[in-house]
């Protein structure tokens, strides 16, 4: 699973970008799937014990956002993602 964790926690993200300026809420469904390697390595952390299960919900509830037009609540919820991801990379990266 590690061998998928970056490529496609970075593909979840522009996908996410794409679907949200595209207006296709299709495109977000895809990206929760792709973010599924990054939440259950969330989810085995003691600190995002249930978190990491529920970020990637954040993809779902945008999708639905999206298809009823409502487009600021949609960004919201990704945003949150990408505020995780770079938060997570930092670290990584920075240690």
């Amino acid at each position: 699973m590690g061998i998928f964790f970056w490529p496609f926690m970075i593909a979840a993200i522009v996908l996410s970008v794409i679907a949200i300026a595209s207006n296709k809420a299709s495109l977000l469904v895809i990206a929760f799937i792709l973010f599924i390697p990054f939440s259950l390595y969330l989810a085995a952390i003691p600190l995002f014990e249930w978190w990491g299960m529920i970020f990637p919900m954040f993809y779902l509830a945008a999708a639905y956002y999206l298809r009823k037009n409502i487009r600021w609540l949609a960004i919201v919820l990704v945003s949150i993602n990408f505020i995780l991801v770079g938060w997570i990379g930092f670290t990584v990266l920075f240690q």
